[in-house]
């Protein structure tokens, strides 16, 4: 059988073996073992068949397929050409298997680009016998011929344009010949393809038979099915007709009356539509046709502003408004035109301030002015003089509030086009500062405190002015500078008045436009409120807390912390002055870890400021004597120290390790008192100083001496409770990321803190804390499974036994730290938590069923104690083995126990907003448990809130027969919740006692 023959065969039943004969045809053709003429007689006795349609449809397709698999170069351009002709001859005489013959000439353009005469004929045989398009039925067969013409006019655009000029009848035929077509890929091109002629044709004669072609699409509300394999969405379809109608200004005089007709649609999704579509007009249309009806639009577009219905649709009319002004700046009098009515209604609006309407005209005002330098000016010009004399005229603090607004919107439209680049005369702002000045400046120093909203606004004024670029003088800078840092520094009010924390943020983005003024005016004025020498912290704490938080603006963070390295200075030389030191120690602190300190290229932390700075401390640190260094102190230095040390390069941390090791590492030190001394003088400093040290420069007998002089002061000495902390904390921080993990269990045996050996007297506290310190380590590295599994099975077997301070210490296991961190090089297994899960908690929880009463207590708050760190993913697979070891958590009566109720509240409270399945079967024990936990003592306020909350959830998420029974006893047990001492609590109750009552509700109306 011939190829033609086997694929008329399968090409109903099996495409995809049809395709694979069509592809052999391809290959013998390409191999030179079927000649072209060979193929087409072959199909002369089907392609012919007067009788039967769909065979010669079939034949077709066949030749199609062919084509679209032959490579390129197998065929002469001769051999092309005669295929055109041929494919063309049949559309002329035959329009069965129009789609793929459609497809033919498709495959032959990619072949070889035709020439112009070619690519005319091919246009004016589908124009001329197969229009209109909608006379296929099937879109498999509509869309290869849209292709085709696509294909025409992206690729001989001139030849195309020719046709439309030569042919007056051309055009009309063009425009009509897609009516009708409603499938949406089939339209994605239309749209496209239009847009040729739309953009590049003179269609003058022809516009508004153009226009109504795609406007008749208008709004777009097709919906993609579920399962759509090709994606588009009625977004595309929407920004392809959009861009079809701004294609063409001649389009305006049809466009512009039937979008604003449009606009009063009350779908919302309607106008959307139409105001992306103004805009997408404004910016294409010329501007002498954008004037026609700029006034128009206006009419139309500011009741969305002003008469609000959605807030989406008033911010896009305002970008409708602001496109139209930028189109028309560079027409002066087009322009004139256009803000005359803007600012006569704006101004109309602003004597009855303050109201909706004039807020919208501030906002027109605004989103207009920042367009362009020119529109700016203008409006500028046409506003300030009323506005002004309204505000003078007025003794209303609300109306002088609302006139404020829209003139700092003015400014700030300045601000903003001088941001972006633009030359801005500042003019129109000049000629009325010294009204604005005084007005902003008096309503922040003298407006009644508590009209907080009006002095903000006048404060945001200030803030304009001293952004916009060449308004100020350097007096009236001062001024004004002077004015929001005396609301700092001088105003003491508590409560409802209270707007420092607003000047601190004001000051902030001053100093990101002036830092001069800043660091000349205000950097003066709070370092006299920063004495020298103060017992009293009430005295300077305020003023030097608002200071610090300068440092956020990165153009003054130098001169801040600088100025308080001066004050701390003096205030060290002064040994009376240990808490003002202390607090200057932790503003510099709070500058480095939250202001904006200088950076490197690779993005580090300055390292300069280590030399400045932290060595400046450290050696305060070394130089003071044991007894008077505070633990705190050391602490704060450790933590600055840390900061900037861990994002040094290995070179910088080598150089200062090396350095510091001398005095710092017990392994330099004369003996073991030496040893201990220095361990115990500088723990919290030596504890945040080795975090941020990377582990490949530290010295391994540094780390081993260390390790067994901390264990020795632990277990021998008597430490207090911070060097214990620090201590404890510091030997997870060796462990974890400097220790190698093969030869871990010798190095533990040889510092004396193997966990099993030091479980074997779990009663010593200490022992105990170092036992729960070194797991920790170990489970949070990842790399020593089966020691770390030993020394949980351990643990697990001495819990049963212990205290209830033993079991409390799981909570230590998986709790935050930010010594153990990536940022401070130690090695965080990404599956740790994971593993925590499956080696402590299901063992546990196998373990509670059979365990006696006082072993139990301690099982559930082991448990609690791990769960309350891992994520809700983690154990939301195991949730209803878990189920009745966390409802007996709740029935833990003891003062101490409130954490692992909280913590198992919060297991409930998303067990029921994510699986409420998992309780159903728990409801009632879940029900009574709550409601134990939402009445008096022990229960913590806190506990009290979050029982409520978790019972607010019970009726809404589970099934209604499974908690109706239980309405009444709650409902009534809930009546004493509403009189709790705590207002969170009495809040959670009326919700929870609401939801139950809906139930009721829920009942009479079934009844």
């Amino acid at each position: 059988m011939s190829d033609i023959q086997l694929y008329l065969l399968e090409v109903d039943k099996n495409k995809a073996a049809a395709q694979t004969i069509a592809a052999g045809s391809a290959e013998k053709l390409e191999q030179k073992q079927l000649k072209l003429v060979n193929l087409i007689t072959s199909l002369e006795e089907y392609i012919n068949n007067k009788d039967d349609g769909a065979l010669r449809a079939k034949s077709v397709a066949y030749l199609a397929d062919v084509l679209e698999k032959v490579p390129p170069k197998v065929f002469s351009l001769q051999e092309r050409r005669l295929l055109t002709d041929f494919v063309l001859g049949r559309i002329a005489s035959d329009l069965e298997g129009i789609g793929a013959s459609a497809r033919a000439l498709l495959a032959l353009e990619s072949l070889g680009k035709w020439d112009v005469d070619t690519a005319q004929k091919v246009m004016r045989t589908f124009m001329d016998h197969t229009h209109p398009l909608r006379q296929f039925k099937l879109q498999t067969e509509r869309y290869p011929i849209i292709r085709l013409i696509d294909r025409l006019l992206a690729t001989y655009r001139s030849g195309m344009k020719q046709l439309h000029e030569d042919d007056p009848e051309f055009m009309p035929g063009f425009i009509s010949y897609f009516e009708g077509e409603k499938d949406p890929r089939n339209l994605m091109i239309v749209f496209s393809l239009l847009q040729v002629p739309m953009a590049e044709w003179d269609i003058h004669a022809y516009a508004h038979d153009m226009f109504d072609a795609v406007f008749n699409y208008f709004p777009i509300t097709f919906k993609p099915p579920p399962d759509d394999p090709y994606g588009i969405t009625a977004q595309d379809l929407k920004d392809r007709l959009r861009d079809c109608i701004a294609a063409n200004s001649d389009f305006s005089p049809y466009a512009f009356p039937a979008l604003l007709d449009k606009l009063d649609s009350t779908s919302m999704n309607t106008k959307r539509d139409v105001l992306h579509t103004l805009q997408a007009c404004a910016v294409s249309y010329s501007a002498n046709t954008v004037n026609l009806y700029s006034v128009t639009l206006w009419d139309a577009l500011k009741f969305e502003i002003i008469n609000v219905q959605e807030e989406d649709l008033a911010e896009e009319a305002l970008k409708a408004l602001a496109l139209i002004a930028d189109k028309l700046a560079p027409i002066d009098n087009a322009l004139s035109a256009y803000l005359k009515p803007i600012v006569k209604e704006c101004n109309e609006h602003l004597e009855d301030a303050p109201t909706k309407q004039s807020q919208g005209a501030g906002r027109i005002i605004l989103a207009i002015a920042r367009t362009n330098p020119t529109v700016a000016d203008k409006v500028t010009k046409g506003i300030l003089p009323v506005l002004f004399s309204l505000y003078g005229s007025s003794t209303s603090i609300a109306k002088r509030r609302g006139l404020l607004e829209v003139y700092n919107s003015l400014v700030q439209a300045h601000a903003d086009l001088q941001a972006s680049g633009h030359e801005v005369s500042v003019e129109g702002l000049q000629a009325f500062l010294d009204q604005a000045m005084t007005a902003m400046l008096h309503a922040l120093a003298r407006a009644p405190k508590p009209e907080v909203s009006f002095r903000l606004t006048a404060m945001n004024g200030l803030i304009q002015l001293i952004s916009a670029r060449k308004v100020l003088s350097p007096e009236q800078l001062g001024l004004a500078v002077s004015a929001v840092h005396d609301v700092v520094l001088h105003e003491q009010i508590e409560g409802h008045g209270n707007i420092r924390s607003e000047a601190i943020a004001a000051l902030i983005e001053i100093a990101a436009a002036a830092p001069d003024a800043i660091r000349d005016q205000t950097v003066p004025a709070f370092m006299v409120e920063l004495p020298d020498d103060a017992p009293d912290r009430a005295t300077y704490r305020s003023a030097l807390e608002a200071f610090a938080q300068l440092s956020h603006e990165q153009q003054i963070f130098d001169t801040v912390v600088l100025r308080l390295k001066n004050k701390l200075k003096a205030a060290q030389s002064r040994p009376e002055s240990k808490e003002l030191a202390s607090d200057l120690l932790l503003a510099i602190l709070y500058c480095f870890t939250n202001g904006s300190p200088m950076k490197e290229e690779s993005g580090s932390i300055r390292s300069d400021y280590y030399t400045d700075y932290a060595e400046y401390m450290i050696q305060r640190l070394q130089d003071t004597s044991a007894p008077d260094v505070e633990t705190s102190t050391a602490a704060i230095v450790g933590r600055l120290t840390n900061h900037i040390l861990r994002q040094q390069t290995p070179h910088f941390q080598a150089t200062v390790y090396n350095k510091d090791l001398e005095w710092l590492s017990p392994a330099k030190a004369s003996g073991p008192d030496d040893a201990t001394k220095r361990v115990r003088d500088y723990a919290p400093f030596a504890l945040y100083y080795y975090a941020a040290v990377r582990p490949e420069i530290i010295d391994p007998q540094d780390i081993m001496t260390t390790l067994q002089t901390q264990a020795a002061l632990l277990l021998n000495g008597e430490p207090d409770v911070v060097v214990r902390a620090s201590v404890i904390r510091h030997l997870s921080l060796l462990i974890n990321k400097f220790l190698e993990p093969k030869t871990l269990e010798s190095s533990l045996q040889l510092g004396g803190i193997d966990v099993e050996a030091l479980l074997s007297d779990h009663t010593d506290t200490t022992k105990s804390s170092i036992s729960f310190a070194v797991l920790r380590a170990m489970m949070v590295q990842g790399k020593c499974g089966a020691l770390t599994s030993r020394y949980i099975e351990a643990l697990l077997r001495t819990l049963p036994e212990a205290n209830k301070a033993f079991a409390r210490n799981f909570v230590l296991l998986l709790s935050p730290d930010d010594i153990l961190s990536k940022e401070n090089h130690c090695i965080i297994s990404g599956l740790y938590k994971q593993r925590a899960f499956s080696q402590l908690v299901k063992p546990i929880n196998d373990r509670v069923r059979a365990a006696e009463a006082s072993a139990k207590t301690n099982y559930l708050i082991a448990m609690s104690g791990v769960l309350q760190w891992l994520p809700y993913s983690v154990i939301e697979s195991s949730l209803g083995d878990l189920m009745p070891a966390l409802l007996q958590c709740m029935d833990l009566k003891d003062a101490g126990d409130q954490t692992v109720k909280y913590s198992t509240l919060v297991i409930f409270e998303s067990v029921l907003m994510h699986d409420p399945a998992i309780v159903a079967e728990h409801a009632r024990s879940l029900i009574n448990r709550l409601l134990d936990a939402t009445h008096g003592s022990p229960n913590e306020a806190k506990v009290r809130a979050k029982a409520l909350r978790c019972l607010t959830l019970v009726p809404k998420q589970l099934k209604r027969e499974a908690v109706v029974p239980y309405r009444r006893p709650v409902v009534k047990k809930l009546l004493s919740c509403l009189d709790d001492g705590k207002r969170n609590v009495r809040m959670e109750a009326v919700r929870c006692r609401s939801a139950w009552l809906a139930l009721d509700e829920g009942t009479e109306e079934e009844e």
